[in-house]
């Protein structure tokens, strides 16, 4: 059966994956990822119920549950001429609408903006992964904070010391601290105070043979050191860097944190506790 994805990050369609060999990663109820022999790559196969993703295919819901059904974990796939080839199905990638997860930042870090940002997130109540709520979690000393603090420094002990600590702790298939990392990595970014130190410990870590953290993690953390993004972060990026309105910032917190069961809220926390550490510097 051939299957037309609908929407597709644009970098997909670049030659370079195609020379890659792949294999089915993992599977879920709502998505499925593959990855490219050396582990290098992950690519997230999903529905357009969802939000767009780094190196993401979204299919229509019933396209997706069939595909879903007849793919096995370990099963190898041919990436040729902009088609997946799986051994029952066959994904054309050419008439899926293009989208860019790279993240442009147009402007600086507007005041008011940030203001209303850090007013609504203040009120919210929706859980982190440390077991706090984000309001809880911005005004309170912890663990977690503390390592964020040490990502903040320009000390290379203090960074390496907070990535040891944030690097894969915590459940699901993306840890808390890892998620934390991607919000903090996004606000370094919106305000242009990226950290070469930072990117090359992390870097080391995520290259290693021993990585603490899962295959899907690994790939977020990788893709935002490329400073690609999920829909929702670059929509928040934006929304600051403009003067938005309140309800213009809370559709966009909301949009982040329902983002999976806490990992939204988690990168919300490591990207708000950075701009909150970084710009007032």
């Amino acid at each position: 059966m051939f299957v037309n994805a609908c929407f597709i990050d644009q970098l997909l369609l670049m030659d370079n994956f195609e020379e890659l060999k792949w294999r089915v990663h993992s599977k879920y109820k709502n998505s499925f990822n593959i990855q490219d022999e050396r582990k290098q790559q992950l690519v997230v196969v999903t529905t357009t119920n969802y939000p767009f993703m780094p190196n993401g295919i979204y299919l229509q819901a019933s396209d997706f549950s069939h595909v879903l059904s007849t793919i096995e974990i370990g099963e190898q796939i041919t990436w040729e001429q902009k088609c997946l080839h799986f051994s029952k199905n066959h994904l054309l990638l050419t008439h899926g609408k293009r989208y860019s997860s790279i993240a442009v930042v147009v402007g600086n870090l507007e005041g008011k903006s940030q203001e209303r940002l850090f007013s609504y997130s203040n009120s919210l109540v929706k859980v982190t992964g440390n077991q706090q709520s984000l309001a809880q979690f911005l005004e309170g000393k912890h663990s977690f904070k503390n390592a964020l603090i040490q990502l903040c420094s320009e000390n290379q002990s203090q960074q390496k010391s907070g990535l040891d600590f944030l690097l894969g702790r915590g459940m699901g298939l993306t840890p808390s601290g890892d998620d934390m990392i991607v919000g903090h990595l996004a606000a370094r970014l919106l305000l242009d105070k990226q950290s070469s130190i930072l990117t090359n410990l992390l870097l080391t870590e995520l290259l290693s043979e021993r990585s603490v953290t899962t295959d899907i993690s690994k790939h977020y953390l990788l893709c935002a050191l490329a400073g690609h993004f999920s829909e929702p972060v670059l929509k928040l990026m934006e929304a600051l860097t403009t003067n938005s309105s309140e309800e213009h910032i809370i559709k966009v917190v909301k949009s982040l944190i329902s983002v999976g069961h806490t990992s939204g809220v988690d990168l919300l926390a490591g990207f708000l506790t950075t701009i909150k550490l970084i710009s007032i510097k």
